[in-house]
């Protein structure tokens, strides 16, 4: 499906009432990807089990082929998860950390990464969160690794900063550090270029429902090949003769469903493949688009004297300003001019997708700075 950014906009009814410029927190769902939702719900009305049973064909490998190609791996690293923490947890308490190992990660992460290692510090596994600053990024976390880091985990791109760090340049020294790379993509995967093989990604886990445009429930997660063959938790589902429907045996399938234990959210699923699609076929415009966006509210901001947390150099899709009160400027931009952005601790993050307009990103950052300046 090849779209033109402008005709897109009228496929996207959001945009009929407000100037959204909030993916980062969730994207607005697609005409598309709702009709093919909304297709399979019909299908399992109209035909019960047989409707589920053909979109369960193929092991879900046509689900997990154009998820595989938005980051440039194997069909049979892709595993179909509800969400990012689900994904981070199985990584995190699967890969045999022992006392003594250290988890790496950093001051401005989402907490799915920190909260999910702290269960582990309980089992004297240390969780070591390093001070950053956006331009610095990788060298701060890079100057931290030692003989018993054994796992960095850190966001493709900051929720709180916006910075997209260099992920090939801290992928090569966690392997000469004989330590594993955790990625959080969820804030890069639909807006930007995520390449699990030049950037030496060992984990990559990603819910569905920002910038890939899927709905909430849907997400995937890249295991390289060789690494997490037994998972932390059985489900049945998980079982290499699930269909057997035999509870003496349990054998782990040796492909992606090992980590899949349970019922699939196939509504779900099914829009995040029709997402995915959209997204690598229109891949160049849209990662491009959303790059001349931020770009632009930077310098937008910029020019009117305002704070900028997001290095230029180094962003997708997330723009941070600094504000002296976050909430209030975010409700008054509601309520005054229809703009949907969110508060992210010192400031406000503007997050335009492609088919957003520069009008929409000068609104916003022109109401900013008014307000301000009040």
């Amino acid at each position: 499906m090849k779209i033109d950014y402008m005709e897109f906009r009228d496929l996207v009814p959001v945009t009929r009432k407000y100037k959204y410029l909030n993916h980062a927190a969730i994207s607005p769902t697609p005409l598309p990807v709702l009709m093919d939702s909304f297709s399979f719900m019909y299908d399992v009305a109209d035909g019960g089990t047989i409707a589920v049973n053909y979109a369960e064909r193929e092991d879900l490998n046509y689900i997990r082929k154009p998820i595989s190609r938005l980051i440039n791996s194997h069909v049979k690293e892709v595993s179909l998860i509800e969400n990012t923490s689900y994904g981070i947890n199985m990584i995190i308490h699967g890969i045999g950390l022992k006392e003594g190992d250290e988890i790496l990660t950093d001051s401005s992460e989402f907490p799915a990464i920190t909260s999910a290692s702290f269960k582990l510090s309980k089992r004297g596994i240390k969780v070591k969160i390093v001070e950053v600053s956006p331009e610095t990024f990788e060298d701060d976390i890079i100057s931290n690794l030692n003989e018993n880091v054994r796992l960095i985990a850190i966001s493709s791109t900051s929720f709180l900063t916006g910075v997209t760090p260099d992920l090939s340049k801290i992928g090569k020294e966690a392997k000469s550090n004989g330590s594993l790379l955790l990625v959080d993509g969820i804030q890069t995967v639909g807006a930007g270029n995520i390449d699990v093989e030049k950037d030496g990604i060992d984990f990559l886990v990603a819910g569905g429902y920002k910038w890939m445009m899927s709905p909430q429930g849907s997400g995937f997660m890249f295991v390289r090949k060789g690494l997490l063959e037994d998972p932390p938790w059985y489900g049945w589902r998980a079982d290499s003769e699930y269909e057997e429907f035999n509870p003496y045996k349990f054998t782990p399938d040796k492909g992606p469903r090992r980590f899949e234990i349970g019922t699939y959210p196939m509504v779900s699923l099914v829009g995040m493949k029709k997402a995915a699609e959209i997204i690598h076929e229109n891949s160049s415009m849209i990662y491009s688009r959303v790059r001349e966006l931020s770009k632009l509210a930077i310098e937008c901001l910029k020019d009117k004297g305002m704070k900028v947390l997001t290095p230029e150099e180094k962003r997708t899709g997330i723009v941070t300003v600094e504000v002296k009160d976050p909430r209030k400027t975010v409700e008054e931009l509601f309520s005054k001019y229809r703009i949907i952005v969110s508060p992210r601790g010192k400031g406000i993050r503007i997050s335009a997708h492609f088919y957003n307009t520069e009008e929409e990103v000068k609104e916003a950052c022109e109401n900013i700075s008014r307000i301000e300046n009040q």
